[in-house]
């Protein structure tokens, strides 16, 4: 491959969507997203972290080292945290969970409650990232995912409340798909 310095892609900016199961999947980057996705808002500097790995097992044999390499699992998660507060937030970062509005009795302002989920939920979704470099889209669809992990995030006098959230993968066919008008992946 030539060194083609207009091959280099900055994701300076996108968005991170949730949808549920039915969420109408993407099957370009021109057309626009669906009102059943959620664009979850702004995420840390540290942007979307994706990690693809692979759990092999060497097989040796009696006469030769290693023969055959078997793959007995194929992890992927996506990492990211967001910065808004929000319903749609927070029924993501907490895998489920409902949010409750009671009308203001004295002041106007409306009370809102969020309920987490049981221990025994954690609502499977979809997610789609988004990114754009100049004329350039790039979509990474996940048709099923699930938080993953603990929930940790702090409240600080001087930083944004953020919520770091790590999505697993979960099985389908298949896993993710990657959609994009790059000229260079012609």
């Amino acid at each position: 491959m030539a060194l083609d310095g207009t091959q280099v892609r900055v994701a300076g900016a996108g968005h991170v969507y949730i949808g549920e199961l039915s969420a109408v999947a993407p099957t370009d980057t021109e057309t626009a997203v669906g009102a059943d996705w959620k664009d979850l808002g702004f995420v840390t500097e540290d942007g979307v972290a994706f990690t693809f790995g692979r759990e092999t097992e060497d097989l040796n044999s009696w006469q030769q080292d290693k023969v055959r390499v078997l793959t007995l699992r194929a992890p992927k998660n996506v990492e990211f945290s967001l910065m808004q507060s929000s319903k749609d937030v927070l029924t993501t970062a907490f895998g489920g969970g409902t949010v409750t509005t009671n009308p203001s009795q004295n002041d106007g302002s409306d009370e809102h409650k969020f309920t987490p989920p049981g221990d025994d939920v954690n609502t499977e979704r979809s997610l789609l990232i988004e990114f754009s470099d100049g004329d350039v889209t790039y979509r990474y669809y996940f048709p099923r995912v699930q938080v993953e992990g603990e929930v940790t995030f702090t409240l600080t006098r001087s930083g944004a409340v953020t919520y770091p959230i790590n999505f697993g993968v979960l099985a389908n066919t298949p896993p993710y798909e990657i959609f994009s008008n790059d000229p260079a992946m012609a």
